[in-house]
């Protein structure tokens, strides 16, 4: 007999089964609604991030101009080439398996005619090897990379996201593209992205900046208005299958990019131009050992006309090294070395650092503008105060010397600035006090940044009142305790001459947006008034005084009114002996109401020269001279200058002998008739700027040979000398060189010496100082 479950025991089975189906459908009612509501958004993007994919369009990047709206930096399209080698190699193997396709159809095909179709076909296959041979070598053709760098971007198989090159030009992108269509391939893309060009190159280069490979700005204005310029990225967001292909476009949702905004600079390309070309030939004639820097600005708005660092860089090609001597260095290491890579970040570092906002110098004698005006609005001192020199001063434990071996005797103001004597400004910055000093080193902005536009602008290292002793305030009031930056000098020096107000540089004039729309438009800022109208009218005539009574100096322009101090500091803090300077100088003009200045600072020339009036000082002059007529200030002469000024001699072939002569004595010039004629036929010079008192000869037959003569040297002699030497000779002379005005300058080349030459040629002679007027 079969035992069989009690009645009990089966529904206790039945019960356990309930509850046990129970349990699992609570459980899966549970997950369902955990994945489908509390997860629903979860799952959602998850899906979403397989089906739907999202392409960033970059916003074009906003155009730097300068004033006159010049091009300095703007964005152009470039691309990213990447490779997708998942679907790259499943195109590849699709080759493989046509061609198996194409050989089984050819066998199982009795129809020759169909059979001839499937073999023309198969002759037009490549092989997956014959195709990625072919597609690596042009790839590497076309990216001018090598074949085997090629391949290791395809050899992982799974990888969804190689990038291969980067800023490709649209030329090889199109390339590309053809090629990939041609041979019915597909994982290889050229993303669409902007690159930054500047068209003018290294003009005003650590003004600009640069910008990374992701094209953010990391120097420069292109770093300080990152912000504005980068604009906003758009989007397309679209549906994709599995390997990721775009499918049908009404899946597709757009949304636009904002451009961003540009820049409209106070900078004025052409006035860059001459700062740059100026301070070019002061570093390849003085070849300083820590570069030179140059800014000009309007003193009365802090509106930055030119500010340039030479050497500089190409933001362009930001990392190659513009100094030949590091790049010597470079070329004698190892790539793989740390000394290379410790010397290339270094060089790099230098190079890209704007040195006139950054880095710190001793002002010298510069700073004497300072201390002399605020003794005068302190009332510490008066125009007619007397001050001694006796070539150096003692102060408790010190001696601080005077420049100048020969005693300037007793002075006032206005002669010890000419003189730029530092005894006499110990004892002025003596008269004003500690207190007073350092209440208008503040005043004058040097115990914090001027707030320009440009990010690095560094803090100056001063000495604290509470540290301060009578040795430090000598020191300090001819400038060479407390370590400023140029724009913190020149900025403090337009305070002293625009009527007392100090105010904030500005590099940047206005800010558009992509459609036009003015975004920021900035106006002079001025931070406070420092001395008093009737101060800064004192300094600007003393200022011109020191230009004006030193008429043979690098700092003089005919038919202008410059006022100008130079500055020559030790760099004791690196060298001890004093024998390694910055050679400094500051002019503005017109010197009775400026509305230019100009600071030029040159670190450790290696020259003969390191005075700021002759090495710092020619710059400022030789720019000055190209940038105040471009500006609209035209000279006006003295009936001195009147005299002293070349003329330029007219061609008067074909005029009347008579005539000829009339026009020649109007300009000051002899006249030398060769012939009997009665019309000049031909004459010598023409076209040329020779000194008054010149002699023009004139031949009026052409049967006269041209009379020659050999040029005599005149190198040594002095200008006036020069020129009557060449006059005996019956040539002419054209003045050129820094000390092309001075009458007690001397000749320093003659290059024509020695040839024959046409009588009534005008010779070119270059002249040099005799001796320094001041620091």
């Amino acid at each position: 007999m079969t035992d069989r479950p009690s009645e009990r025991m089966r529904r206790r089975l039945l019960v356990w089964m309930t509850v046990i189906m129970l349990i699992v459908v609570i459980y899966t009612v549970a997950c369902i609604f955990k994945v489908s509501v509390k997860e629903s958004k979860k799952w959602q993007t998850l899906a979403n991030s397989q089906q739907i994919t999202s392409t960033t369009v970059s916003a074009s990047r906003g155009t730097i101009y300068d004033t006159n709206g010049q091009v300095l930096a703007q964005s152009a399209t470039v691309y990213t080439v990447y490779t997708d080698c998942a679907m790259l190699w499943e195109y590849l193997d699709a080759k493989d398996d046509k061609i198996l396709e194409y050989k089984a159809a050819i066998a199982d095909e009795s129809d020759e005619k169909k059979r001839a179709g499937y073999q023309e076909k198969l002759d037009a296959c490549k092989s997956s090897q014959e195709t990625y041979d072919s597609l690596v070598k042009f790839m590497a053709k076309t990216l001018d990379l090598d074949e085997s760098k090629i391949e290791g971007y395809f050899s992982d198989k799974n990888s969804r996201y190689v990038i291969m090159k980067k800023e490709v030009e649209k030329t090889d992108a199109d390339k590309i593209e053809k090629f990939l269509t041609e041979n019915s391939l597909d994982g290889i893309r050229c993303d669409p992205t902007t690159k930054r060009f500047y068209p003018q190159n290294s003009l005003a280069a650590n003004v600009i900046g640069h910008t990374n490979y992701d094209g953010d700005g990391i120097y420069g204005l292109e770093s300080y208005y990152n912000e504005y310029l980068s604009g906003v990225d758009g989007r397309i967001v679209t549906a994709a299958d599995k390997y990721g292909t775009e499918i049908p476009y009404k899946y597709k949702q757009s949304y636009d990019a904002q451009d961003g905004d540009s820049l409209y600079l106070n900078i004025d390309m052409n006035i860059q131009y001459y700062l740059e070309k100026a301070l070019a030939d002061c570093v390849s004639e003085n070849k300083p050992a820590e570069r030179a820097c140059g800014i000009i600005m309007n003193p009365k708005t802090g509106e930055v006309y030119a500010m340039a660092t030479n050497y500089s860089y190409d933001p362009n090609e930001p990392a190659e090294i513009s100094d030949d001597a590091t790049a010597r260095k470079l070329a004698m290491l190892d790539e793989n070395s740390q000394k290379y890579k410790d010397l290339r970040l270094d060089a790099w570092s230098t190079e890209w650092k704007n040195k006139a906002i950054s880095e710190l110098y001793f002002p010298g004698s510069v700073f004497k503008v300072i201390t002399g005006s605020a003794a005068l609005e302190e009332k510490a001192i008066t125009l007619t105060d007397v001050f001694s020199c006796g070539t150096s001063i003692h102060v408790e434990d010190r001696d601080f010397n005077c420049w100048s071996t020969t005693d300037h005797g007793a002075q006032n103001l206005q002669q010890a600035m000419a003189n730029s004597c530092n005894p006499a400004f110990v004892q002025i910055g003596q008269r004003l006090g500690m207190e007073g000093f350092f209440k208008y080193l503040q005043a004058y902005g040097f115990t914090e940044k001027t707030g320009i536009d440009l990010p690095g602008e560094s803090n100056a290292i001063y000495m604290p009142l509470e540290n301060m002793g009578q040795v430090a305030l000598a020191s300090e009031s001819f400038g060479q305790t407390n370590k400023v930056t140029p724009i913190q000098m020149i900025t403090a020096y337009s305070a002293a001459i625009n009527g007392g107000y100090l105010v904030t540089p500005q590099v940047v004039n206005k800010i558009y947006d992509c459609n036009g729309n003015v975004v920021k438009d900035y106006q002079p800022v001025i931070k406070r008034q420092v001395i008093s109208e009737d101060t800064s009218a004192a300094m600007r005539e003393i200022l011109e005084n020191v230009v004006s009574t030193n008429t043979g100096s690098n700092s003089y322009i005919q038919g202008y009114r410059i006022g100008g101090k130079s500055g020559t500091s030790q760099k004791i803090d690196v060298d001890a002996t004093g024998n390694t300077y910055v050679s400094s100088y500051c002019a503005f003009a017109p010197a009775d109401d400026p509305e230019v200045i100009m600071l030029v600072m040159v670190d450790d020339p290696q020259g003969e020269k390191f005075y700021g009036s002759q090495v710092a000082a020619p710059v400022c002059t030789q720019v000055l001279s190209e940038v105040l007529p471009y500006l609209g200030f035209f000279p006006e002469y003295t009936d001195e200058e009147l005299a002293e000024l070349e003329v330029s001699v007219p061609n008067v072939e074909y005029h009347t002998v008579s005539e000829a002569k009339q026009t020649m004595s109007a300009l000051g010039l002899e006249v030398n008739v060769v012939g009997d004629g009665d019309t000049v036929l031909r004459q010598s010079p023409t076209g040329v700027s020779i000194e008054r008192g010149g002699t023009i000869v004139f031949y009026t037959d052409n049967t006269t040979p041209e009379e020659t003569v050999s040029v005599p040297n005149v190198e040594g002699l002095s200008k006036e000398y020069a020129k009557q030497l060449l006059q005996s000779y019956g040539l002419n002379m054209t003045a050129e060189g820094s000390a092309a005005n001075d009458a007690n300058a001397y000749a320093i080349a003659n290059e024509t010496a020695g040839r024959t030459v046409a009588v009534g040629t005008a010779i070119s002679v270059s002249f040099a100082q005799y001796t320094v007027e001041s620091q």
